[in-house]
Order: C-alpha cells, then sequence, then structure tokens
C-alpha cells in the first residue's frame, strides 16, 4: 500500500467517526481516542495484507533466482580523447636451449703391458697389475697382441710405468717422488738419446698430463725431443728407469726395446761378429746382476771369452798385459757362461766407479778395443 492510500484511508476513517458523533446528539460521548486508534490498528491491518497481497503477486511474477538489477548509473561526460599512453614493448626474453642428448661416450684408451727386465728386488714398489710382481711398462694405444718377447715400434712410440709405494698407497704415484726415464742406444755405443724427469702420475717418457700421454710419430727425419734433438734410427733401445720414492731405497727398472719403423731412413747397424754387449743390470743383495748378449760367438774357456771390469780401469788395462782389475767370463775351463753374469758385489765397486763394462777376449786374456759397451750402475 502506498502512501497516497494510508492518506485516503485515515481521513474518511475520521470523517464517519464525526458524523455518528453529530447523529447521536444526546447522547453519551464516545471515546474518541479509543475510536481513532482501533481506526489505525485496522488500517495497519489492512495495510499489511496489501503489501502481503503485492509481494505475493511480485514473486509470482519475478524470474526466479535473478538478482535485482541494480539501477542505471548516471550517465558520466566522455573524456576528451587525449594523447595515447602507449606502453614500451618489452624484449620477449629469449627460450634457453637445454641439451638432453646423452653425452658421448669416451674411447677408451688402449694400453697394453709389457714386463721389465728381471727383478729389482723391491717389492714395495709396484703397479696395479699382478703380473710380473708388478714391474711393467704400459703401452698407450697398443693391443696386448701387438706385444711380443721383443716390444718393437713402428709407427710411433709412446709408454709409461704405473707405480706407487705399497706402504703409502695403492694408486699411481702414492709415495713417489719422481720418476727418471733414460734411453740408451743399446748398440755397443751407450749413449744416451733421451732423458726427462716426471714429477706426477702420470709418469710419461715424453710427457704428457693423461694416461694416453704424449706419443713421437716415427716419421722420415724425425728427431728425439729437445734438448737432446738427435736423429732417431732403427736400433735396439734400452730404458733405465729410476724409481724415487718420497721415503725408503730406490730402484731401477729397466726395459729392452727396439725401433723398425719403415719410415725411418736410416737402418739399425746390426751388431758386428765376435762383439759383446751388456743389455742391464740391478742390484740384489749386495750383488750385480749383468744381462749380456755375445754376437757371432760363444763364450768359453779356454778360447775366446770377456772381461768385465768396472769403468775406473782404462779399457786398455782391461786385459793381459794391463793390470786390470778385471773378471774373467765363463770364470773356469768347461764352465758355461750362464746370462745374468753375477760375479761382481757392491763391496767391489771402486768409490770413482759409475759403470760396468765388457769386451771381449782372446785365449791369452788380451782384449779387443771396441768390442763391448758400458752401462751406469744402479
Amino acid at each position: 500500500m502506498t502512501m497516497l492510500h494510508r492518506k485516503l484511508i485515515i481521513p474518511g476513517l475520521l470523517a464517519s467517526v464525526a458524523l455518528l458523533a453529530a447523529a447521536c446528539g444526546g447522547q453519551a460521548t464516545p471515546d474518541v481516542n479509543a475510536t481513532v486508534e482501533a481506526a489505525i490498528a485496522q488500517t495497519r491491518q489492512a495495510e499489511s495484507q496489501i503489501a502481503g497481497a503485492v509481494a505475493a503477486t511480485l514473486t509470482a511474477s519475478a524470474p526466479q533466482d535473478q538478482p535485482t538489477a541494480p539501477p542505471p548509473a548516471p550517465p558520466t561526460a566522455t573524456p576528451e580523447p587525449g594523447p595515447a599512453n602507449t606502453l614500451a614493448p618489452t624484449n620477449t626474453p629469449t627460450p634457453v636451449q637445454v641439451d638432453i642428448s646423452p653425452p658421448a661416450t669416451p674411447t677408451p684408451i688402449r694400453i697394453a703391458i709389457s714386463p721389465v727386465d728381471g727383478d729389482d728386488g723391491n717389492d714395495f714398489l709396484r703397479g696395479s697389475d699382478n703380473s710380473n710382481n708388478g714391474r711393467n711398462i704400459l703401452l698407450p694405444g697398443f693391443d696386448q697382441a701387438d706385444v711380443g718377447d721383443t716390444p718393437t715400434f713402428r709407427d710411433f712410440i709412446n709408454f709409461r710405468v704405473e707405480v706407487f709405494d705399497t706402504r703409502a698407497g695403492l694408486y699411481d704415484g702414492a709415495g713417489i717422488d719422481n720418476v727418471t726415464f733414460r734411453i740408451v742406444a743399446d748398440d755397443g755405443l751407450g749413449d744416451v738419446v733421451w732423458e726427462k724427469v716426471e714429477t706426477a702420475a702420470p709418469y710419461c717418457v715424453f710427457g704428457g698430463n693423461d694416461p694416453g700421454c704424449t706419443p713421437i710419430d716415427l716419421r722420415s727425419g724425425v728427431q728425439w725431443p729437445n734438448p737432446f734433438a738427435g736423429q732417431i734410427s732403427n736400433n735396439v733401445y734400452l730404458a733405465e728407469i729410476d724409481i724415487t720414492p718420497t721415503q725408503g731405497d730406490a730402484t731401477q727398472w729397466r726395459w729392452r726395446f727396439f725401433i723398425d719403423s719403415p719410415n725411418l731412413a736410416a737402418a739399425a747397424p746390426q751388431p758386428a761378429p765376435n762383439t759383446a754387449r751388456i743389455n742391464r743390470i740391478w742390484l740384489l743383495d749386495g750383488r750385480y746382476f749383468v744381462d749380456f748378449e755375445t754376437f757371432g760367438f760363444t763364450a768359453q774357456m779356454p778360447g775366446q771369452h770377456v772381461h768385465f771390469f768396472f769403468d775406473s780401469v782404462p779399457p786398455q788395462q782391461a786385459g793381459a798385459p794391463g793390470s786390470g782389475p778385471w773378471q774373467i767370463y765363463p770364470a773356469a775351463n768347461g764352465q758355461p757362461a750362464a746370462n745374468p753374469f753375477t760375479l761382481l758385489t757392491l763391496d767391489q765397486r771402486p768409490a770413482s766407479a759409475g759403470q760396468m763394462c765388457i769386451l771381449v777376449a782372446n785365449a791369452n786374456h788380451s782384449v779387443n778395443p771396441g768390442t763391448g759397451n758400458c752401462v751406469a750402475l744402479p
């Protein structure tokens, strides 16, 4: 019910009350206030009924669950167009390229093994391979099938040693201060053609910081590295490898090899007949062990034989009528010239001696100059 309806109903009721009062004349005056209050109550009841009917009508006609639309917003003034506020473009980050391909599998290094000559008697210094009591030369780039009893380099030369002191550790270089490589031309002249000191593993004859080491290609005209820089020729060589631990006694490994390359112009000279050669020397329990060879004859007594002597004795004094001293070998008639020679000891070595020598001797004990060589003493 609207306010207008209320205004029409209330005055009408009041007018009706007034007429009733006038018509009754002399009768008792009714309680006007009570009558008005009753009329107002009836009016409020009627308003309530009308409001309920209106609400029901609106509920029935309106869509269910629809929110009442808000009153429309008052119109606003359209702003004057201003200069465009253009945002500066941003740099699009370059996508990160992630390589998820698996890494290439490195090609394993081929390393063959060749035993050193003899037994140096020092069981503390050795490598991890159990063959030859751990005393071995490693040959990077070679297959084991290519290594025979006489290791021969044809296309390139490369070798190293793996060595550790078992008292310090079981890995390459443990307890080792340095390793010295010395290559001697084992052709009777005994010339040192190469020498290098390595102070850290891997110990490579020509250097290098990885197990593959640095090889030398045996091309025509190739030379030994500086500072030696001598011509490399096909020949027989002896590698003397001095191993010095941080504590304890040093030792020497000796390894004989050949160079026989078709790329080298000079061929190795063949040993002349009626000559002799010391290949290697090692010390065991105070006694020298000397590996030697004779060419074109067999040493025997009586007959053609050999004399061993320290280099403190001049070669011309190493046989009759010289003053010596020297050691005849074989030592007596009918004895074989067994290899190695073992008849000289550390106690017999003169203080000035640095090498042991060999010469071919005749039946009367005179010697033939230039028929042997000298090798450094361990």
